[in-house]
């Protein structure tokens, strides 16, 4: 086996030309296809005849519309693709698409921009893939097709049996050079009657006293094409409404060898069919063809193997994935990709193994980058064979899924998480729901205890008594705080407009009982905005808890004040502060109060649920509350709605 130094660039570029066409015609599972700029196919590989259900000479020349529901048509879809591609560089998309026979299958298509050497567009690589049986899954399979024919033939077949067309070369002095049947049939001549003529014997007198037609040649040779619609004569001076398309041929050297001239017969179709056959670039070897639709693709990596497993061709798709250049890693094997474990498993040689006997091997693993970074990869790998059915080498076509796969773990994980919580809500609600009837329990039998003891004993113990009648109100507060965690979970109320003013009264009422216990303070500073669109209950829950945390939290030395102000920040955002002068909170307590049964003072009495229950609130609504406090003097909480 020759080593990648002893191939020559000659051979080489001629090789690799052969597996990309022969690559194309071997796929069966995908319709790869090339369409003009206005949306008209002009190729048609075995894999679209199976998909689709067209034989090519039914449908090139054709819309590729014809493949859309009437739905996508009515919204000029197909159009919008072809816009988006152009612009974007590659279009994507799934949906539904229809067969010659009417039914509908469910399709990944990607349509791509083509352009020649000169930069210039002209047209589009599609790639169409039916989903129906695993939709929405992502395993791109190419098939073998047959052996590649010599771009001559190709040409020849493909000239001198269209007969809609009149295809014929001229030489560069615009004399008639070659001649196919549709010429012949559409104009009347026989080639031996036409070929070395002037290509001006099928115009007018007035066209040609005006000079149009050399004024045809030269446009073509200054802008490279020259395209008209008019009236044009056959041999028996009959006329017939002609569109024409008239490119400059040129050969390696840039040199100028001749015209391509295609006509088609508008006389009884004129107007039906606006977008015709076009052709703006040179004739081309069917290689070339092959090499441009197969480097258009950037999102699949597809590259040529010889039967021992060795590169011999790579695209830019395979670059962009796998980060080899074509001349780094053509004439090495293919398990370049693969891990240590999987090498001395033999796995690379098994795939090419369980290819070939079953006519084609898909996997879904790990695979190597150049730089050692790891990627998940949908894998298809298919056997090509010639007409005699010797193996000439395998299609490799590769897919970097690892996002899809980061998707399907982080859904998975979500769906953990969502599990857990919604366990917990049920914890919450059963705890909060099923404790309350002990505590009426407890607050009775607390009450009989004291009949039963007399006024005397009561008195006796009645610092005991004091302290478990206050240990029932707080572990009822407890539960009715966890009943609020959970109701805030499933009750859903309409936002409104809430006037701060109203609902701090509310508020105070609510907190009578501490206000004036404590002799609390409660000021209004300044007011940028007096009301705010929210959910009633929910607001007025974040500022109950923020006021009853300021009054419970007060400092031993000082009455309690509380003040509460509103701004406006430069990001549009509302804030509602609560500030107080009470014990503050420690710098490493900051980070915990707002999380469940977190507090920042043992030693004062409360359950450690209302600022949790607020940032639940918040988190649910978008929102967000910071605190600033210093031990001893203070906190400052505020809340910022959007």
């Amino acid at each position: 086996m020759n080593s990648e130094s002893d191939i020559t660039p000659t051979y080489r570029s001629k090789t690799n030309e052969d597996h990309y066409q022969l690559m194309i015609e071997s796929i069966t599972d995908y319709a790869l296809f090339l369409i003009d700029p206005d949306g008209y196919i002009l190729t048609w590989n075995t894999g679209a005849r199976q998909i689709k259900g067209y034989e090519a000479e039914e449908i090139i020349g054709k819309h590729f519309s014809t493949f859309y529901t009437p739905e996508d048509i009515a919204r000029d879809y197909p159009a919008t693709e072809l816009t988006e591609a152009k612009a974007k560089g590659k279009y994507e998309d799934e949906g539904w698409r229809v067969r010659k026979d009417g039914t509908v299958f469910f399709a990944n298509v990607i349509i791509m921009p083509v352009y020649n050497e000169a930069k210039e567009h002209i047209g589009f690589s599609k790639i169409t893939r039916d989903l129906s049986e695993k939709k929405k899954a992502e395993d791109d399979l190419y098939k073998a097709f047959e052996e590649l024919k010599e771009s001559e033939e190709r040409f020849r077949y493909l000239i001198e049996g269209v007969t809609d067309y009149a295809i014929f070369m001229l030489d560069p002095a615009g004399n008639v050079a070659t001649w196919n049947e549709g010429a012949k049939r559409m104009k009347g001549y026989e080639s031996h009657e036409i070929i070395g003529k002037y290509f001006a014997k099928f115009y007018n007198k007035e066209s040609i006293r005006s000079g149009f037609p050399e004024y045809e040649l030269q446009k073509a040779k200054t802008d490279g094409r020259f395209e008209d619609e008019g009236w044009r004569y056959r041999k028996d001076g009959s006329a017939f409404w002609a569109n024409t398309v008239l490119t400059a041929i040129y050969n390696h050297n840039k040199h100028l060898i001749g015209y391509s001239k295609i006509t088609r017969d508008l006389t009884e179709k004129k107007k039906l069919e606006q977008q015709l056959f076009q052709i703006n670039e040179e004739l081309r070897e069917s290689e070339e063809r092959s090499r441009l639709l197969i480097d258009s693709v950037k999102d699949y990596a597809i590259l040529m193997l010889n039967t021992e497993g060795i590169i011999m061709s790579w695209n830019v798709g395979a670059e962009r994935i796998k980060g080899y250049k074509a001349s780094e890693i053509i004439g090495r094997h293919f398990s370049t990709f693969y891990g240590r474990e999987a090498i001395q498993s033999g796995f690379p040689q098994y795939e090419l193994k369980k290819a070939r006997e079953d006519g084609h091997f898909e996997d879904e693993g790990w695979r190597l980058r150049k730089d050692g970074t790891a990627f998940w990869a949908n894998v298809v790998i298919t056997p090509i064979f010639n007409a005699e059915n010797r193996l000439l080498g395998f299609a490799k076509v590769t897919r970097d899924l690892t996002e899809r796969r980061r998707n399907e773990e982080l859904m998975l994980k979500n769906s953990e998480l969502l599990k857990l919580n919604n366990e917990l809500d049920n914890f919450v609600y059963s705890a909060s729901h099923d404790l309350k009837s002990p505590i009426i329990n407890l607050e009775g039998l607390l009450s009989a205890l004291e009949e039963d003891m007399g006024t005397t004993e009561s008195e006796k113990h009645q610092q005991l008594l004091t302290m478990m009648r206050g240990s029932i109100v707080t572990l009822k507060h407890v539960i009715a705080d966890l009943a609020d965690i959970v109701k805030l979970k499933h009750v859903k109320e309409k936002p409104e407009k809430v006037k701060l003013l109203d609902l701090l009264e509310d508020v105070k009422e609510g907190l009578r009982e501490k206000i004036t216990s404590s002799q609390a303070e409660i000021l209004v500073d300044r007011l940028e905005f007096e009301s705010l669109e929210y959910t009633r209950t929910n607001l007025r829950s974040i500022l109950y808890n923020l006021v009853s945390n300021a009054i419970k939290y007060a400092h031993p030395q000082r009455k309690p004040v509380v003040i509460l102000t509103t701004s406006l920040t430069p990001k549009g955002e509302r804030v509602l502060s609560v500030a107080d002068n009470g014990l503050g909170i420690a710098p490493e307590q900051k980070g915990k109060i707002f999380s469940m049964f977190k507090r920042a003072h043992d030693h004062v009495e409360g359950s450690g649920i209302g600022l949790y229950l607020v940032q639940k609130i918040l988190n649910n609504s978008g929102d967000r509350i910071t605190v600033e406090s210093e031990e001893g003097k203070g906190s400052v909480f505020r809340v910022y709605f959007k």
